[in-house]
């Protein structure tokens, strides 16, 4: 009795599995009937110990904390050159840019302050990688040499670069911040 419960119960599950096959192609050959479907990719990543796997995971806590910033980042300086298109007097642009920064810093300096000095490092690199420029070069471009050479060495101070660039083909984190980024569906293409 025990066993005829049992396989009743696996068989159950076997069908409610089978529930959502979706078939792509189906070819008849003389006697036989083949079905294709496609199975969505999985990547597996192993770990060589648990403290490994440790590290991954708040890497991906961090990643998942940071990346909002480093897409608003990319949508606020695509704004900002748009607007910068408009406006012809080198004068007005530099006022612009002032009154820009203010209310930047009004509305996000308390949120970013609250980054551990590793988010700062992981959004550094996120910038670079969704808008293809330093944040040296942003800084540079937008508020001068000066003030990119200032918030450089202030930087430096808090062992982090600005001018630290995005490379998942070479560096580890920065494949697994990309794995990160494709296995939790946070990029927006």
């Amino acid at each position: 009795m025990k066993f005829l419960i049992i396989f009743f119960s696996f068989l159950t599950f076997n069908l409610y599995a089978q529930k959502n096959l979706k078939i792509l192609d189906l070819k008849i050959l003389e006697t036989e009937t083949i079905l294709s479907s496609s199975i969505p990719e999985v990547e597996v990543l192993s770990f060589k110990n648990n403290e490994e796997r440790i590290k991954y995971l708040i890497l991906k806590r961090k990643v998942k904390k940071v990346y909002p910033y480093a897409l608003l980042a990319k949508r606020k300086i695509l704004e900002i050159q748009c607007s910068l298109d408009t406006i012809s007097k080198k004068r007005h642009k530099k006022k612009f840019i002032k009154s820009l920064t203010k209310s930047i810093k009004e509305d996000y300096s308390d949120e970013l302050k609250q980054l551990t000095m590793s988010e700062g490092k992981i959004l550094v690199k996120l910038i670079y990688r969704e808008t293809n420029n330093t944040s040296y070069q942003i800084v540079r471009d937008f508020r001068g040499r000066f003030n990119a050479f200032f918030w450089q060495t202030m930087a430096i101070f808090w062992k982090n670069n600005l001018k630290t660039k995005y490379d998942p083909k070479t560096i580890q984190e920065d494949a697994l911040i990309e794995h990160i980024l494709k296995s939790e569906n946070l990029i927006l293409n």
